[in-house]
């Protein structure tokens, strides 16, 4: 990154507000920015496995968990679970680690505001799928998982320490977003990563994951 673009950066950030996650949802052509903006206002989602109950043993099954993609001040835009394996879909994700998300707006204020059904293309949806990751408890990233969970969902630092809840997270494979009519948008994951709804970024996030102005000499 040249010095011109981490100085444009730097000024646009030097006029952030603490209100950093926009009220309204981005435009509909804005498909990686409307992804995360999903992901990081969202409390939870529908996860569906590969279940491995007697009866429905190779169904598709759905289950709904919490999550969080970080703090108010940092989305990462990863998938962060609090899970156990006493759970049916936890023990699902222990025979088969491939697993599919739904995140939508209808969670939220926008679409009964906006009178759109929750099936309306416009009342956004994220799907992604991808793989099932158990966090390693040592590493810095189970800790920031944790505390961005705990944040969003303070009860889970009450759960049952005998169910052995764990941070997971989920590595995409293929991230969709229905927004809008004409069918859904497939999302690239670099495009997805790369792509910021929050103006105030902590200092250790490198500057590939911050949005900046492109400026030909």
């Amino acid at each position: 990154m040249t010095s011109l673009k981490i100085a444009i950066t730097l000024f646009l950030c030097a006029f952030c507000k603490s209100d950093i996650v926009p009220k309204s949802p981005p435009e509909p052509w804005q498909a990686a920015l409307m992804a995360r903006y999903i992901m990081h206002n969202s409390d939870w989602v529908s996860i569906a496995t590969i279940s491995t109950q007697t009866i429905i043993k190779g169904y598709p099954f759905v289950g709904l968990k919490s999550l969080s993609d970080g703090p108010t001040e940092n989305s990462t835009g990863v998938p962060y679970l609090y899970m156990t394996e006493m759970d049916v879909s936890g023990h699902d994700l222990e025979s088969d680690k491939r697993v599919t998300i739904m995140a939508t707006l209808a969670q939220s204020d926008y679409c009964r505001t906006q009178n759109l059904d929750p099936q309306d293309p416009r009342c956004a949806k994220l799907i992604i799928s991808g793989t099932y990751i158990k966090i390693n408890k040592s590493s810095p990233e189970y800790q920031f998982g944790q505390d961005s969970l705990f944040d969003r969902h303070p009860t889970m630092k009450t759960w049952p320490t005998d169910h052995q809840f764990y941070v997971a997270k989920i590595d995409p494979v293929q991230i969709d977003v229905l927004d809008y009519f004409g069918g859904i948008k497939h999302v690239s994951k670099e495009d997805y990563f790369n792509a910021n709804i929050t103006n105030i970024i902590n200092a250790d996030v490198q500057f590939s994951r911050v949005s900046v102005l492109e400026i030909d000499n």
